[in-house]
């Protein structure tokens, strides 16, 4: 495996506190399985062979299953073997440069349940092809998205609480990367034997996101110093949660390869800083409010997550944030009422050309959280809700029996399921066993092109009118509460 070095040779130490520890057991026969490309343990399983199951709270626990991203690349997740008093993380798996999706679950006892038990595991693969079959991740916006996608997919479908990324070489540098380009949605991450590039060092991502540096001493691909660099920026930065461990005793082979017993306390150090503030959440949420297009899905999930904390702080402290927790759930009452303004007008005016539906669909994927919606749009989120069973038991035939037959009454389903939320992930499902002409013939092909471009051109610009009257009814909030951030 080679990594793209960056600012490799250039990397200078400049001098810093190190953590240092002895190098992992049995080091040299895990260089020897990564190198062969032989998972670590005996019953890992093989690209291809782990069974396809949508994310959902009905899918398996404690086993390795497969799903596919909006993008069309495989993953690998695991969910805890049971559910537990706390709130599962989220820990996304990035692997290096030459690698795949496989690679995390083979080094790290992920499927076994000794790796983050308690938490929701996942390994996706980068979007850049690379040798043979492998992906690289890469900075910018393609690769970006698919990871953001990811979250926030998890986000809707399981109870999370906090969101850390392991980064190892290549997807070390992503990480320090993704961190800074969407910090609202990352609360710290593992970067290891990598190197830090250009990164928006955004005030909200100095206070929230927790900087876990990990390095061999010896490394011959990403050399030491990079690590010593990084952390240098970070501190000059004025990050408020950064810890840096160079692992000494390693050989240069050995230095840039898995380190299990070290990553695994690296994630416990991200455990003990991430502990959430109610104030770090609102921070989420104004930064939202800041951009041209804000997002009130994320909003919506900000508050939601401030109202849970607020009991943590205490005094004047608490009577403060209580204050501006209201203020922001005025607001997103004030939101709420107006989509079911719309929706209730339109019901009257009996206006054909208007897709009520879709406007829904649109609508609830960003509050379907939220309690005022919900209370406003009763008989609606019902239909949802039933539409989305129908959706994910057509999903669950398609894994099972991925045919013609499977497929056209998948795209019946997609039809007339017209506001469930999960009508992407069907879509997405149709276009990717499109591409399989054994099982799916081509003129059942173009049908499947033709219906999902359709509803996508559709949802777009729902999107577009959705996201014009969320910045309108902010600015008509604005005027009459002058104190909402960013007014």
């Amino acid at each position: 495996m080679r990594a793209t070095r960056g600012s490799g040779p250039g990397c200078e130490r400049k001098g810093s506190s190190v953590h240092r520890t002895a190098s992992a057991p049995a080091i040299a026969t895990l260089i020897c399985l990564v190198l062969l490309g032989i998972p670590e343990q005996v019953d890992a399983q093989k690209i291809g062979q782990v069974e396809r199951v949508q994310p959902s709270a009905r899918a398996p626990r404690a086993t390795v299953l497969e799903w596919t991203s909006a993008e069309g690349q495989p993953y690998w997740y695991r969910l805890p073997a049971k559910k537990s008093k706390r709130t599962p993380n989220l820990v996304l798996m990035l692997h290096g440069t030459g690698l795949n999706h496989g690679w995390s679950f083979w080094n790290y006892p992920v499927g076994q349940g000794k790796f983050r038990p308690d938490d929701i595991v996942i390994s996706p693969d980068g979007l850049t092809p690379g040798n043979g079959d492998t992906f690289n991740f890469m900075q910018g916006k393609k690769d970006g998205e698919q990871i953001a996608g990811l979250i926030r997919e998890f986000r809707k479908n399981f109870p999370i609480d906090r969101v850390y990324v392991y980064g190892h070489s290549q997807g070390a540098f992503f990480a320090y990367w993704f961190a800074g380009a969407y910090t609202e949605l990352v609360d710290g991450i593992v970067a290891h034997a990598g190197n830090v590039l250009e990164v928006n060092h955004n005030a909200l991502a100095k206070k929230k996101v927790a900087i876990g540096i990990l390095h061999g001493k010896a490394d011959a691909v990403v050399p030491v110093e990079c690590a010593y660099r990084t952390e240098k920026i970070y501190r000059d930065q004025g990050y408020q949660k950064i810890k840096l461990e160079i692992v000494e005793g390693l050989t240069e082979q050995a230095g840039h390869w898995p380190l299990p017993t070290q990553v695994a306390q690296m994630f416990e150090w991200l455990d003990s800083v991430s502990a959430d503030h109610p104030e770090l959440a609102l921070d989420v949420a104004k930064t939202q409010l800041e951009k041209k297009s804000p997002d009130f899905e994320t909003i919506v999930s900000a508050v939601i997550r401030a109202r849970r904390l607020v009991k943590k702080a205490k005094g004047e402290e608490r009577e403060k944030i209580e204050a501006e927790i209201e203020l922001f759930e005025q607001l997103l009452d004030h939101v709420a009422r107006a989509h079911r303004t719309k929706l209730d007008a339109d019901a009257e005016e009996g206006d054909d050309s208007f897709d009520a539906a879709l406007y829904f669909q649109v609508v609830h994927l960003a509050f379907r959280e939220w309690p005022g919606w919900v209370k406003l749009s009763k008989s609606e989120v019902k239909k949802s809700r039933k539409q989305d069973k129908q959706v994910s038991k057509a999903l669950q035939l398609l894994a099972r029996s991925p045919s013609a037959k499977s497929v056209r009454g998948a795209l019946g389903v997609l039809e007339r399921a017209s506001m469930s939320t999960e009508l992407r992930t069907l879509e997405q499902e149709l276009e990717r066993l499109s591409q399989n002409e054994k099982r799916v013939p081509k003129e059942l092909a173009a049908q499947i092109e033709g219906l999902v471009g359709a509803k996508k051109a559709e949802r777009a610009a729902m999107q577009e009118s959705v996201d014009q009257r969320h910045r309108a009814e902010l600015m008509t909030f604005r005027k009459s509460h002058p104190e909402l951030p960013g007014s």
